[in-house]
Formats: structure tokens, C-alpha cells, sequence
């Protein structure tokens, strides 16, 4: 005959529960006991100094334990987006005056010649010309300075003409190039200036001592040959002369008129 044991599947099916139940309890145990090994060198319990002091519970330490956890996970994080929410400056530049300007000189309208001023050059370092502009303005009562990027070498500064914020004046030694190249324009829609933008700057550049004009006095004569009625000895021809003698072609097209 059959042998039976007499136990029945609802009888199974809670045993294999108890049995799940019982190992995972022994899993957590083992768990905890690992990371009470791993972290007690970091993170201690406190015992009691006297009998009337609480004693510190396992739920104290598995707290402490998930907090470092926690902490070594985020603290990582934390720093990489730190790393790739840093902001980096775009480079420093000084922009052309607006080709309608009537108050304005820029070292970067080489177009429009009324509006052109050649940047100056220098021998010493870089932070010498830059020294040298920053005490010009600072000890002169006429130029208030707004904004100052010893890093980059530029400076920006009001300028007293009708009133004490009148005119803007700003300044980019470029290390690389030995150049300073500036603006120097009004704020405030005036009267005329009457060329104060263009002498500002000019008197600017001899307190400092040291610049000298881009180009050197070079004139379209001096490249081309012949004479000044033949080949305009004009402002308009030392900048031909000066951007054909250094790149040695191609000045033509930045001379070029443009309808745009």
C-alpha cells in the first residue's frame, strides 16, 4: 500500500513562509553585523558614562550607519555638479561703436574711419600697461571707475564731459598681442563733443607713458610708393598701410565698402 504523512499543501505553503520570513531576519542580522564591522573605525556608539545615562540602541546606530551611507553617496554627487555648474567666463572684448554714432572712437571700427582710433602697442609687460592705464584713471577726478578684471587686464570707468557720467571709457590689455584696445563713447545722448571722446584718449595714452599708435606712422605711401597726392597720405591710408605691411595681403578686403 501507500505510505502518507498526512501533511497538507496549505500545511507546506505556510512553512516555506515561516522559512522565507526566518532567513531574511538572519540576512539583515548578518548584514548589519558586517557594517558595524566596516564603519567602526568612523562612527563609534557612545556608552554610558553612568548608570542614569540612556543606553544608545541598535536603532541609534543602524541611523548613524544609513547617515554615512547617505553622506558617501551624495557627498561625491554633490561635487560633480558643483564641477559641471561652473560658470566660465566668456573672454573679455571691447565692441565697435553703432555706425550711426556721432559721440564714439573704438579700436574695433576699422571700417569706418571717423569712428577708428588705432589701439596702441607697448614694450613693457602686460600688467605694467595695465597698471599704468588703472593709475591714469584713478588719479584723475574727471573719470569714476565701474568695473575692474585684473584677471583679464580691463577696466571700465565713467567720464566727466556735461555731467560726471557723461562718457564711458573702457580699456582690454590683450597680453598675447601686446595691444590695449578701448572705447571710448557717450552714455547720455548730448550736445556734440567736439573730438573730447577721441582727445580723451589720446591723453589717456601719453599720461601713460609707455603706448605707442599701432602702425607707427606708416601711410600707404610708405608701401606702395609714390607720392601723397598720388596715393592719399591720409588716415585712411596708414590704416591700409598698417594692416598690409602686417599681414602681408588681403587688406584690400577689409578696406572694402559695404552696403550692409
Amino acid at each position: 500500500g501507500s505510505f502518507s504523512i498526512g501533511i497538507t499543501f496549505e500545511e507546506i505553503s505556510c512553512f516555506a513562509a515561516e522559512l522565507i520570513i526566518l532567513l531574511h531576519r538572519e540576512m539583515m542580522r548578518l548584514l548589519v553585523a558586517f557594517l558595524s564591522l566596516s564603519l567602526s573605525s568612523a562612527f563609534s556608539v557612545q556608552q554610558p558614562k553612568t548608570g542614569t545615562a540612556a543606553v544608545s540602541t541598535r536603532a541609534d546606530f543602524v541611523s548613524k550607519t544609513c547617515g554615512a551611507i547617505l553622506a558617501s553617496m551624495l557627498v561625491p554627487t554633490a561635487s560633480l555638479a558643483d564641477d559641471e555648474t561652473e560658470v566660465v567666463k566668456p573672454p573679455r572684448s571691447i565692441k565697435a561703436c553703432d555706425r550711426d554714432a556721432k559721440n564714439c572712437v573704438s579700436t574695433a571700427n576699422i571700417k569706418q574711419i571717423d569712428l577708428y582710433s588705432p589701439p596702441w602697442t607697448f614694450e613693457v609687460s602686460p600688467d605694467e600697461a595695465f597698471a599704468r592705464i588703472k593709475g591714469v584713471l584713478k588719479s584723475d577726478d574727471s573719470f569714476v571707475i565701474t568695473e575692474v578684471d585684473d584677471e583679464a587686464r580691463y577696466i571700465r570707468a565713467y567720464a566727466q564731459r556735461i555731467s560726471a557720467d557723461q562718457d564711458e571709457v573702457e580699456f582690454l590689455v590683450k597680453a598675447d598681442d601686446k595691444v590695449v584696445v578701448f572705447k571710448s563713447s557717450e552714455r547720455k545722448e548730448g550736445v556734440p563733443d567736439f573730438g573730447a571722446n577721441r582727445k580723451r584718449i589720446d591723453d589717456i595714452r601719453s599720461r601713460g607713458a609707455v603706448f605707442d599708435l599701432m602702425g607707427g606712422g606708416m601711410t600707404a605711401d610708405s608701401y606702395e610708393g609714390g607720392g601723397a597726392a598720388a596715393r592719399g597720405n591720409n588716415a585712411f591710408g596708414q590704416l591700409k598701410a598698417f594692416y598690409g605691411l602686417q599681414s602681408g595681403q588681403g587688406f584690400q578686403s577689409v578696406f572694402e565698402d559695404e552696403d550692409d
